[in-house]
């Protein structure tokens, strides 16, 4: 059972006592029982503030309202010191009629509650990334934990004003005991925007892989994810072109290649450094990596059938699809191809890759079923899934079913759709 089901729970048993008032003669002595709506309400509030909004909140929240406003007039009774135990016939069908959608919305909790966490064979380690905050003079952001900004004097006029700080955040997940120290995999998803590893980065942790996992994109609001679910609002009931817009502006471009740059500089020495992206950041991956080549050893996109490709240079792009494992260039020139995969490779080895003899195992040991498949892998490997999938809209399947079935999808059980983009992304990083 998740945190968040829980705390939905105890919302809901705060309902209880005063929707059977009425039929009780001992709670019917509670004066009191009137202010539990209200405590329920706050519940909810607290629930939005610290865990972000799901969309069967909104069903949650709406409920509550609805017995707070016809529990008003027994709590100004119960403020002023009068009898607040009368219920008359039309009082007793109404919470008739409550207990009935109390029922309802009960069996919603559970029907549309977040799928568990994954759990892992091996224990993970979490920390928060220390990335140099420039607007400081060259010192740390933050020492493992998130901390805040030094008030001291010297600080503060060492302090560049005229560069703001980089709000993005991320945390920093190894295995402990035997974590492969030379492949660093940075990961941009689009949802939740959390502070714990998700499944993808949990599960490629748990092969090996150091992953460096964005975990906020902007500075935090006041409803955690509330900008995600704007963009999702225009997507319900279209029948094409269901991918999330992708983030276009210019100032969140240069904080997302700060982050990269950064990252890569402090946590990527001498390993193969992969990026994952998907929904709102394949465009400013794509830029950054077609701007930056050599970065990293290979980029790996993960989208939807409906979703186009990002750009790239020519025969820079090879395609997985999820019925079909194997990687086949997106060029159909057969020269052009060998020559980016030649192109790639030095791209690679100048990113940290660690080249030809891994590179060469890893292609011989490929199925000699696919003749089209490149004899090296291309620097961006696009992973094409069905719209059902919901590929680019990160966990939305696993932590918000409502939301996934109002999108024409349903729920991602044992976040399996996550367990197989991990499986795709290792098939992947193998070949280099």
């Amino acid at each position: 059972m998740t945190d968040l089901l829980l705390s939905e729970l105890v919302a809901l048993l705060l309902l209880l006592p005063v929707l059977l008032r009425p039929f009780s003669k001992s709670l019917k002595k509670g004066r009191a029982i009137p202010i539990l709506p209200f405590l329920s309400l706050f519940v909810c509030i607290c629930i939005i503030i610290g865990q972000g909004i799901v969309l069967y909140l909104f069903i949650l929240v709406l409920f509550v309202l609805i017995v707070c406003l016809s529990e008003i007039i027994r709590l100004i009774a119960f403020s002023q010191g009068m009898l607040n135990d009368f219920y008359g016939i039309a009082s007793m069908m109404l919470r008739i009629v409550l207990l009935c959608l109390f029922c309802g919305v009960a069996y919603c909790a559970f029907r549309f509650a977040p799928e568990a966490s994954i759990r892992t064979e091996y224990p993970l380690t979490v920390r928060s990334i220390e990335l140099t905050d420039k607007t400081s003079g060259g010192t740390d952001k933050g020492t493992g934990e998130q901390t805040a900004d030094s008030t001291s004097p010297d600080s503060s006029a060492s302090r560049n004003l005229s560069a703001p700080r980089n709000p993005i955040e991320g945390l920093l997940i190894e295995r402990q005991g035997g974590a492969d120290k030379r492949a660093l995999v940075i990961i941009a998803e689009a949802f939740p925007y959390a502070e714990r590893p998700e499944t993808l980065a949990s599960l490629l942790a748990d092969q090996g892989y150091t992953v460096a996992e964005i975990t906020r994109l902007k500075p935090r609001g006041v409803i955690p994810r509330i900008e995600l679910y704007r963009k999702l609002l225009h997507l319900v009931g279209k029948k094409e072109q269901r991918y999330l817009l992708k983030e276009d502006d210019p100032q969140t471009a240069v904080f997302f290649a700060d982050f990269l740059e950064q990252t890569v500089a402090r946590y990527g020495r001498n390993k193969r450094i992969f990026l994952y992206a998907e929904g709102i950041y394949t465009d400013l991956a794509a830029h950054f990596c077609t701007e930056n080549p050599g970065v990293f050893t290979g980029v790996f996109f993960s989208l939807s059938e409906e979703e186009p490709l990002p750009s790239a240079p020519d025969g820079w792009i090879q395609t997985m699809r999820e019925h079909n494992p194997e990687l086949l260039p997106e060029d159909n020139s057969a020269a052009d191809t060998t020559a980016v995969s030649d192109a790639a490779s030095e791209q690679a080895a100048g990113a940290g890759g660690n080249g030809s003899a891994e590179t060469a195992s890893a292609v011989s040991a490929t199925p000699a079923t696919a003749p089209t498949q490149p004899e090296r892998p291309l620097p961006f490997c696009c992973y094409i899934r069905s719209y059902s999938e919901l590929a680019g809209f990160g966990q939305l399947r696993a932590e918000d079913a409502l939301a996934a079935e109002l999108l024409g999808s349903g729920r991602s059980i044992g976040r399996q759709d996550k367990a197989a983009a991990a499986a795709a992304f290792n098939r992947y990083a193998l070949l280099f």
